[in-house]
C-alpha cells in the first residue's frame, strides 16, 4: 500500500512539474484564446446593432460591452481555456499519443472537419440571404460547435508534432483548418448577430418591455442597458429599423398607463 500511495505521490508532483514547465505557454495561449475571444465577440455584437441601425451605440459604452453582450467570447475562454490547461499541459507526459483512439479521432477531425466547416460557412450565409432566420441560427450554432471540435483537434495535432520531436506528420491540413477557422470566426458571428437581431426586431421578441413615464401609452423594448442608461425601441414601428434612442432608468417605468390606479 506505501508504494502504491509513493507511486501516486510521486505521478502527481511529475504532473504538476510538468504543468509549471508549460505555464508560460498556457498563459501565452490564453492571452491569444482571450484576443480570439473578444474579436469574436467584437463582430457579433457589430452585426447585431448594425441591424438596428444602433452600431452608435458601441461609442457610448466600455468594449467589455463585447463580452456581457455575446456568449461567444466566453464560450471560446471556457473551453479553449481548459483544453489549454488540462489536455495540453499533460500531452508531453503521454506514452506515444499517436496510437491512441483519441488521436486518431483527431487526425479524422482535421482531415473532414474543414471540408464541412466550408460547407457550412457557405450554406449559411446563403439561407441568411434568403431570411430563412432559425435554420441559421441553428446552422451557426452547429458551426461554431464544430469549430471548437476543429480547434482542440488541430492544437492536439500541432503539441503533437512540435513537442515530441523526431515524429513525421503532415500539417498541411491542421494549417488548412487554422486558416478555414480564421475566416469561420468572422462569418459565424457575423450571421449569428445578424440573424439575433432579426429575432429581437420581431414584435413577439423576447425583449424586455418598458415605458416611458412622458409616453406611458406606447409599448418600448430595450436593447441593451448599461449601468443607469437604457438603449430602447418602440415595439410597433414602421419600416424595416426601428428608432432606437438612449434613456435613463429614471425615466421608465414598467406599468402601462392604462393599468394604473388613481
Amino acid at each position: 500500500m506505501p508504494s502504491k500511495d509513493n507511486k501516486k505521490a510521486e505521478t502527481a508532483r511529475a504532473n504538476t512539474r510538468r504543468i509549471i514547465e508549460q505555464a508560460p505557454k498556457i498563459l501565452l495561449g490564453l492571452f491569444a484564446i482571450t484576443g480570439v475571444a473578444y474579436l469574436a465577440g467584437s463582430i457579433y455584437t457589430r452585426s447585431y446593432f448594425s441591424e438596428f441601425r444602433a452600431s452608435w451605440i458601441l461609442d457610448e459604452v466600455p468594449t467589455t460591452v463585447y463580452f456581457s453582450q455575446s456568449w461567444i467570447p466566453l464560450l471560446l475562454i471556457l473551453f479553449l481555456g481548459y483544453l489549454a490547461t488540462t489536455n495540453l499541459a499533460s500531452m508531453e507526459g503521454q506514452g506515444n499519443v499517436t496510437e491512441t483512439t483519441r488521436f486518431r479521432v483527431s487526425v479524422a477531425v482535421v482531415q473532414y472537419g474543414p471540408w464541412l466547416l466550408v460547407g457550412f460557412l457557405i450554406v449559411i450565409p446563403l439561407l441568411s440571404g434568403l431570411r430563412w432566420i432559425m435554420p441559421t441560427i441553428v446552422l451557426s450554432v452547429i458551426a461554431i460547435t464544430l469549430l471548437l471540435l476543429l480547434c482542440a483537434s488541430t492544437l492536439e495535432l500541432l503539441v503533437v508534432r512540435f513537442a515530441q520531436a523526431g515524429r513525421h506528420m503532415d500539417l498541411s491540413m491542421a494549417y488548412l483548418s487554422l486558416a478555414v477557422m480564421a475566416v469561420g470566426l468572422y462569418i459565424v458571428p457575423v450571421q449569428l448577430g445578424l440573424n439575433w437581431a432579426r429575432v429581437d426586431k420581431q414584435v413577439s421578441s423576447n425583449l424586455f418591455k418598458v415605458y416611458l413615464r412622458n409616453d406611458e401609452a406606447r409599448e418600448y423594448k430595450v436593447l441593451f442597458a448599461t449601468g443607469d442608461r437604457l438603449y430602447i425601441f418602440p415595439s410597433t414601428y414602421e419600416g424595416e429599423y426601428p428608432p432606437v434612442a438612449a434613456t435613463r432608468a429614471s425615466e421608465v417605468t414598467f406599468i402601462p398607463s392604462d393599468v394604473k390606479t388613481d
